[in-house]
Order: C-alpha cells, then sequence, then structure tokens
C-alpha cells in the first residue's frame, strides 16, 4: 500500500495523499485474525503492516516500518493489534517470537518484541492510539525470571490505550471500534470481555462520524489527475486506487484521451509525403491550406476543420485513418470531375478555334489570317497563319522592289529632270532616291552665279587656301555635292545652291575642324577627298 500511495504522491505532486492512519497487525496463531484484523483496517483507509508466525527479527523489522510510517504520514490514529503468545515478568512484557525457545528474563529480549517499545512508538499518534492484545494459551516453558500471560499494570504513555481479550474477541471487538462514530463504551457493551486500560475517554468516538479518509484521499488523487489531464495520471490514480470511488471515471478519461483525435492523427506517424498528399487533396477541393509543404499549421487545420464540418464529422481539425482515406477518395472523385471539366472546356475552345479558322484564315487572305491571330494568338493554326502572312508580305515586298526597280530603269532610260522628278514622287523611299537626286542636280541648268561680295583685304594664308580652292576648278555640281555633304553632317552651309557664301565658310570651317584638318574656310584637295568619298561610301551602301 505504502509503495503505491508513493507512486502516487510522485505524479500528484502537490496532492497530498494521507491514509486514516497506520497500523500494525503481528500474529503467531496460524489462524484467520491476522487476515481479518488487516481486512478491517484496510477497508476504513489504514495504511497496514503485517505479519503471521514472525521471527523475533522479523517483527521488531515490521515494527521499525511501522514507526517510519508513523512518522511520514503523521499519523493522527495508531492501530496496534498483536495476537500470539506473550510472556511477563514484574518490570515488563513481551510477545514472543515464533522462533522463541524456552525463554528466560536474561535472553528475552533477543527472542520476543518489547511492549514498552510498542507503546512508546504508538503513542508518537497525533490524536490517539490502542494496542489490541490477544493472548494465546500455549504450553510452552519459560526459563527464569518469565511466566506466560500480560502484565496487571502498565506505565502507558498519555494517549495510549490498550485493549485485551481473547484473540477472537479482539477481531470482533476491532470490527466494532473501527466503525465512525463508535465509543469504547459502545465497544465494552457489545464486547464484555474485553477489557481496556489506559486514561482514554470512553464516551468519545475512536474513529468521529463521516470519518472516510480514503474516500477524501481518492478523491484528492483524482482532481490532480484530471488536472493533469494526462494519461499517465489517470494510471497512477488507478494504480493506487484500483478499486477506488472514481476508478470508472478515470478509466473513462483514459479512454477519452487515448481516442482523442490530436493523438489518433499523431499515432499514424505521417510521412511528410503523406502529409503534402493530404494537403494536395484538400486544395483540390477548395480548401486553403496556404501552402503545400507537409507542414500542419493553422491553414491546413483550418482546411482539415471546413472538411470535415462539410461531410458532417465533428470539426477537430484532426484526421484519423478512416477521414484521410475518405478525403482522398473525395479528392480523387473532384480530380477526376475537374479534368473532365477541363476537357470538355479545351474541346469547345478547340471547335471554336476551328470554326473561327473556317471562316478567316483558311481563305488565306491577309485579313482573315490578321483577324484569326488576333483572337487566338496562341491557337491551332496560329503558326501557319504566321507563316502564310509572312508568305504574303515577302511576296508584296518583292513586288515591290521589282516596280522601284522598273520605275529606276524608266527614269535613267529616260534621263532627264522630268523621269527622276516623276521617280522622286511615286518613289521617295525608293531604293535609288539618293542616285535620283544627284542625277537631277546634274541635268538641272546651273544658275548663274551671283558676283561675289568685295573681299576684304585677305591675309597670305587665306590668299593661299583661297588659291588652292580655285586650283580645283569645283564646277556647280561638285559645289552642290559639297553643300548637301556639309548639310548631312549637320553644317548648315546656307542654301544648296552652288554658291559658298558667309555661312557655307562657316560650316567649311567646322567640316575641316571635324576631319582635324587646318581650318582656312576653303575647299582643298583633303577637304574635298574626305567629303565626296564619304558622300558616295552613303549613296551606295
Amino acid at each position: 500500500m505504502r509503495g503505491i500511495l508513493g507512486v502516487v504522491l510522485g505524479v500528484f505532486g502537490a496532492a497530498q495523499v494521507q491514509a486514516a492512519g497506520v497500523a500494525l497487525v503481528l500474529g503467531s496463531d496460524s489462524g484467520n485474525a491476522t487476515s481479518e484484523a488487516v481486512a478491517t483496517l484496510e477497508t476504513i483507509g489504514f495504511e497496514v503492516f503485517s505479519g503471521t508466525d514472525l521471527t523475533t527479527a522479523q517483527m521488531r523489522a515490521q515494527l521499525a516500518e511501522t514507526h517510519a510510517g508513523i512518522r511520514a504520514d503523521s499519523a493522527d490514529h495508531v492501530v496496534i493489534v498483536l495476537t500470539g503468545v506473550f510472556a511477563q515478568s514484574a518490570q515488563g512484557g513481551w510477545m514472543l517470537g515464533a522462533d522463541a525457545e524456552r525463554p528466560a528474563l536474561a535472553f528475552v529480549d533477543g527472542q520476543g518484541l518489547r511492549l514498552d517499545t510498542v507503546f512508546e512508538i504508538a503513542a508518537e499518534a497525533e490524536i490517539g492510539a490502542l494496542v489490541w492484545l490477544g493472548e494465546v494459551t500455549s504450553a510452552r516453558e519459560f526459563g527464569l525470571g518469565l511466566r506466560a500471560g500480560l502484565p496487571q499494570e502498565w506505565d502507558l504513555p498519555d494517549g495510549v490505550g490498550i485493549v485485551k481479550g481473547a484473540p477472537s474477541d479482539i477481531i470482533s471487538g476491532l470490527d466494532v471500534l473501527m466503525q465512525p462514530g463508535t465509543t469504547l463504551n459502545t465497544l465494552l457493551r457489545r464486547s464484555p470481555s474485553l477489557v481496556i486500560e489506559g486514561e482514554l475517554d470512553a464516551s468519545a468516538a475512536f474513529l468521529p462520524d463521516g470519518f472516510a479518509p480514503l474516500a477524501r484521499a481518492d478523491q484528492r488523487a483524482f482532481d490532480a489527475a484530471v488536472e493533469a489531464d494526462t494519461e499517465e495520471a489517470f494510471l497512477a490514480y488507478l494504480a493506487a486506487y484500483p478499486n477506488g470511488l472514481n476508478a470508472q471515471a478515470a478509466r473513462a478519461e483514459i479512454e477519452r484521451i487515448r481516442t482523442a483525435p490530436d493523438r489518433i492523427e499523431a499515432a499514424l506517424f505521417l510521412t511528410r509525403d503523406e502529409r503534402r498528399a493530404i494537403q494536395r487533396d484538400l486544395s483540390v477541393l477548395g480548401y486553403d491550406t496556404r501552402g503545400i509543404d507537409g507542414i500542419f499549421g493553422p491553414g491546413t487545420r483550418g482546411a482539415i476543420a471546413g472538411w470535415q464540418e462539410s461531410v458532417g464529422r465533428e470539426a477537430t481539425s484532426y484526421l484519423n485513418r478512416e477521414q484521410i482515406f475518405a478525403l482522398a477518395a473525395e479528392a480523387a472523385d473532384r480530380a477526376a470531375e475537374i479534368e473532365a471539366e477541363e476537357r470538355a472546356r479545351r474541346e469547345a475552345e478547340e471547335r471554336d478555334d476551328r470554326e473561327f479558322w473556317a471562316m478567316t484564315g483558311a481563305a488565306g487572305d491577309e485579313p482573315g489570317l490578321r483577324s484569326y491571330l488576333d483572337r487566338y494568338p496562341q491557337g491551332i493554326f496560329a503558326g501557319l497563319a504566321r507563316e502564310r502572312l509572312n508568305r504574303i508580305e515577302r511576296e508584296a515586298l518583292e513586288a515591290a522592289r521589282d516596280r522601284d526597280v522598273t520605275a529606276w530603269r524608266r527614269a535613267r532610260r529616260i534621263d532627264s529632270v522630268a523621269s527622276y522628278e516623276a521617280y522622286l514622287r511615286d518613289w521617295p523611299e525608293g531604293e535609288f532616291v539618293e542616285l535620283a537626286r544627284a542625277r537631277l542636280e546634274e541635268r538641272r541648268p546651273a544658275p548663274a552665279p551671283a558676283p561675289d561680295p568685295e573681299p576684304e583685304p585677305a591675309g597670305p594664308a587665306e590668299m593661299q587656301a583661297r588659291a588652292a580652292e580655285a586650283a580645283l576648278g569645283l564646277n556647280q555640281p561638285t559645289r552642290l555635292l559639297i553643300e548637301q555633304r556639309l548639310a548631312r553632317l549637320g553644317l548648315d552651309p546656307g542654301p544648296v545652291d552652288g554658291v559658298f557664301d558667309a555661312r557655307t565658310r562657316v560650316a567649311i570651317r567646322a567640316a575641316q575642324e571635324r576631319f582635324d584638318l587646318r581650318q582656312t574656310g576653303y575647299v582643298n584637295q583633303d577637304l574635298l577627298t574626305m567629303l565626296v568619298s564619304n558622300l558616295f561610301r552613303e549613296f551606295f551602301n
């Protein structure tokens, strides 16, 4: 009993479990007296140490354990029941052990349990102690200084009483007095053969009315288990009180814990991949798990609860094996529906695609092909439509180039100002525009050059530059080309008229600076080469 209570105390911590009291029951009669006394005391909730036909050493060991129990539990009540062979002397008494042989006063402490010691230990009870002595008649021989029986006078400690009588009367009387509310006077009326000694209030009940410490300890232990709310706590309660007042409730709580949804799911030991599969199934059914990562966080728990509620199950947010299978089956059905819906949608789109192609692009004309691509840029016939459009565009470019070449050849064949002007009018972006403009300028009559303004007196360097330009013998077309090239370079030569005025000279000087030539404002051979070569390179590139 003490071992079980220790387990309960270890589990329930502050919940203190205290027995009704501590009892020692020793018998040497080999009958039922000892077991009956033990049953009576344990029923009322005493912590009982007991033994039958023990040796002296064994009896002392049991007395020592009883003493430790009294100290550990601060026992309110102590009951000691000794039935067997007793020996007495002028100064004391002993209960003899089963191994005692012809005990004598000089050796009796080694062959029996000294009663004074028993009384002293019983006196440590907080409220009261009773020592029940049931003497068994024996033909045993005694040595010097001892005789059979119990002493007639006792020097009892305060709070300790003695009840003497035959073993059977002792057991019957113990059963009477251990009923809560029973007084010693009631015991004597019912068992007149018993003798009570000691300074005790015979009118007071040894155990008060309503005395049920075992029931209270049972309830305290159960309340502590309820507070802990773990399977281990309820199992510890049942270990201490296998037939307790709350045993059935404790078993029900254990069953509740074992069948708790979170515990059932945990017992499945789901792998990361299995958890991902569950999240995918929930997502297929339209429940947001906030990710498919194999971690059952608040999002997944909420999704599970939503699914459970939708199918009429308790929304625990935890799954058992049967629910996982049901979820997978429902998700598979929904996936099949989605696939069928997607297939029907694709078929409808493909049908519309083909019908629109038949009405537009199938004819092969450019408007129909572009109309098809506008609606179905990634359609079934999109590649074919683009290929046909590219071919149409290539054919159109080739036809346009052929017409351009034909127009140019016609202009060259006529080789007149009018023919080149007609070409430039009809083909402003044509391939031969620059050549046409050059030929046009060559065939236009050169305007009479305006008289040069009276020059300012020039220095030797300017005179030399002017002479170098004159030596080139620049004709009107060449002058026009120079001005055009200057304009093409972003330099403003003034009107392109073949007349090198002051603005033209400024532009020539800027060109010389750009080509890293000496800046004179007059054309020399180096500048002419740079301008003409770059001009013709652009024409024929």
